[in-house]
């Protein structure tokens, strides 16, 4: 089924956000205050799509996509119990509807300790992009290795502005695993033991820059967005897998994005994908 069939139950909500967008005058959807005790943290569509350069008859990349998220928060206690949840809905050329969703209830005994319970992002999990955020619907390889929210508790510690401790025992379909996440200053690093195994991630945010690796079950992945001016960047996104000794992902290419004074955000790439070997034009939009 291609995404054009798919995207008919879509087209009302995106021209509603849309509108609403343009009518506030933001490019951004976010804080949208409902009452005192309840705010809608952001709203987001976009759009992903990608064009074969080389016109050769392969199997298309499922990064053609629409994607929807909400994210709001609701005080039970001002400044001190709140309850957070979100949704996201994603499309894929031939894949059916996606939907990744959120509930957790967050305490704040005081100013630098959060305790969250619920289904929610672990400590690991953290290092990818939220589902309600753009960077998400371009996320790399390497950051999509990294495990989706999961049901459990966490505790966050926040010692000053630049060191911050995340502790949590989440529910691995079964399985009791603790997760540890460690900031400090741009450099975050977090890692579990699940069946055994060690997962380990992390993620490096100098200037206008990112660097995310992993590691688990022998593979290592690495990705890096790095700018080469004020409006293009570069991207290399690759995976080695040391039991084979072969590389297993390989993409890299030159991002151009849209003037941030634009109503709409995205960009306009280029890039080579190793394991469909093909030249790609890629165009993404969002609000």
């Amino acid at each position: 089924m291609s995404i054009i069939r798919n995207t008919g139950c879509f087209q009302g909500l995106i021209f509603a956000i849309c509108f609403f967008c343009t009518v506030g005058g933001s490019a951004q959807i976010e804080n949208i205050s409902i009452s005192e005790e309840v705010n809608v943290d952001r709203l987001y569509a976009g759009l992903l799509t990608h064009t074969d350069l080389s016109n050769r008859n392969t199997a298309f990349s499922d990064r053609s996509s629409i994607q929807l998220g909400t994210r709001a928060t609701m005080w039970l206690i001002p400044e001190t119990l709140r309850i957070r949840s979100f949704v996201a809905f994603k499309l894929s050329e031939g894949e059916p509807i996606q939907s990744i969703k959120s509930y957790e209830a967050i305490f704040v005994p005081y100013k630098k300790m959060k305790i969250a319970l619920g289904v929610m992002a672990t400590p690991t999990t953290e290092l990818r992009p939220n589902p309600t955020t753009w960077q998400s619907q371009v996320e790399t390889n390497a950051e999509s290795n990294i495990l989706g929210g999961k049901p459990g508790v966490k505790v966050n510690y926040n010692f000053n502005t630049d060191f911050k401790l995340t502790y949590g025992v989440h529910d691995h379909g079964g399985t009791v695993t603790q997760h540890l996440k460690i900031v400090y200053k741009n450099f975050v690093w977090s890692s579990f033991i699940g069946d055994g195994k060690l997962f380990v991630a992390a993620k490096w945010n100098p200037e206008n820059a990112e660097f995310v690796v992993t590691r688990h079950n022998y593979e290592t992945a690495l990705s890096a967005i790095v700018p080469v001016s004020t409006d293009y960047r570069f991207y290399l996104d690759m995976a080695y897998n040391n039991s084979i000794q072969a590389l297993t992902f390989g993409e890299w290419g030159l991002r151009r994005y849209f003037p941030d004074t634009n109503l709409i955000k995205g960009f306009l790439s280029v890039s080579y994908n190793k394991n469909l070997k093909q030249l790609q034009g890629g165009l993404f939009i969002h609000i």
